[in-house]
């Protein structure tokens, strides 16, 4: 039974033998059934074959070149020097000297299957299209997963796009944060920026699920949220029309958790909203602290929900610190969450630590708590009020 494929997709084997009756033999039996022969004699050739006549997508080669039971050393070096050339070709080989010990270090160094001279053509020509068929399937999943790769490489790269460069630096108020996605692309959003030379607008994200589905979700938050905030002073507002993209574009049963705040830096207040997300913890200059909770649900779900905002004063020396998910849900080996308990008795104890300092300390601790590896994505942004009210 003929193999049937267009000229182009004819299957092409590279044969190796330094007979030219074995080669003569084979040419004729493999073109007969629909493959393309391409014949070498030593292995030097082959090598030079891989290199100037690729693709192949198989080799049926000989083990020994010198017709002795010792130079079939000559065939198992050149397996290996294959594999480093083509890791994905299928190599049949051939040897006139087989034993099983042979035959399993030939295939233990890369050969998909033996056969032995003199073979019978209906089993080397099953062998041949089976192997064909899985050099084929590895060579499109190579495909597959290097086009996934640069699609991931790309989103990931687009998805630091959304970030930030750098922070804004401001007398009146230092800005910190730490940022990491749980895979090469997350769903956790933060985002820092000046609405004027007084206001400073910030927000912090939790796209529910993982990978590109929450890097979607983050892309038209992020597209949105700076756009609506140079167009409205109300964080609330702001809120409320997020939620309205979201729900508009939205992935089924894909939602976000969001915290958006506006810091006036001349009249030390800050304004925001709070969409369905961990509070932001307040730490006073003079000790203590408050839980800046909900003002209203999750983003995405429904698109005629309205949003609250609240407003609070601020002093020189308070500490603002919004974390996510990641940090407050990270498990020890006992199935233990960190906790906000945890976390801000942590806050208590850092408070008059530079900022910096401060968030790295409270990012090793739940690093350190979890073993190491955070189950989810994880931000944490914070900030130091330093100015005074005018």
């Amino acid at each position: 039974m003929n193999v049937e494929k267009n000229a182009a997709e004819r299957p092409r084997i590279l044969v190796a033998d330094d007979q030219e009756d074995i080669l003569l033999a084979l040419d004729i039996l493999l073109r007969n059934e629909g493959f393309d022969v391409f014949a070498v004699q030593s292995p030097a050739a082959v090598i030079i074959a891989l290199r100037d006549q690729a693709p192949f997508d198989l080799i049926l080669m000989d083990l020994s070149y010198t017709r002795n039971s010792q130079s079939v050393r000559e065939g198992i070096d050149l397996l290996a020097q294959i594999e480093r050339v083509d890791p994905y070709l299928a190599v049949v080989v051939m040897t006139a000297w087989g034993s099983i010990d042979l035959a399993v270090e030939a295939m233990h160094i890369g050969a998909a299957n033996f056969i032995q001279k003199p073979w019978e053509n209906r089993r080397l020509l099953q062998i041949v299209r089976e192997q064909i068929a899985r050099c084929r399937a590895r060579r499109r999943q190579e495909r597959l997963l290097a086009v996934e790769k640069k699609e991931l490489e790309e989103a990931e790269a687009l998805q630091r796009a959304f970030l930030p460069p750098e922070l804004p630096v401001l007398d009146a108020c230092e800005v910190a944060v730490r940022w990491q996605p749980k895979g090469r692309i997350g769903g956790d959003y933060y985002d820092v920026f000046r609405l004027d030379s007084r206001r400073l607008g910030f927000c912090v994200a939790d796209a529910s699920g993982k990978g590109l589905p929450a890097a979607l979700l983050v892309s038209n938050l992020q597209a949105g949220l700076r756009s609506f905030a140079k167009d409205v002073e109300n964080p609330a507002e702001v809120v409320t029309r997020l939620n309205r993209l979201l729900c508009t574009n939205q992935l089924i049963n894909k939602f976000v958790t969001l915290f958006y705040g506006v810091i006036d830096t001349t009249r030390l207040t800050l304004t925001y909203s709070n969409a369905g997300h961990p509070p932001l913890l307040l730490r006073y200059h003079n000790g203590g602290g408050t839980a800046l909770k909900e003002t209203g649900g999750l983003v995405g779900f429904f698109p005629d929900w309205t949003y609250r905002q609240e407003s609070i004063p601020l002093f020189r020396g308070d500490r603002l610190w919004l974390f996510t998910d990641g940090i407050l849900e990270a498990r020890d080996a006992a199935g233990n969450e960190y906790g906000s308990t945890r976390l801000e008795g942590l806050l208590t104890d850092v408070n008059t630590v530079p900022l910096g300092a401060a968030q790295e300390r409270i990012w090793k601790d739940a690093l350190d708590f979890c073993g190491g590896e955070f189950e989810d994505d994880a931000t944490v942004l914070s900030f130091h009020v330093n100015g005074t009210p005018s």
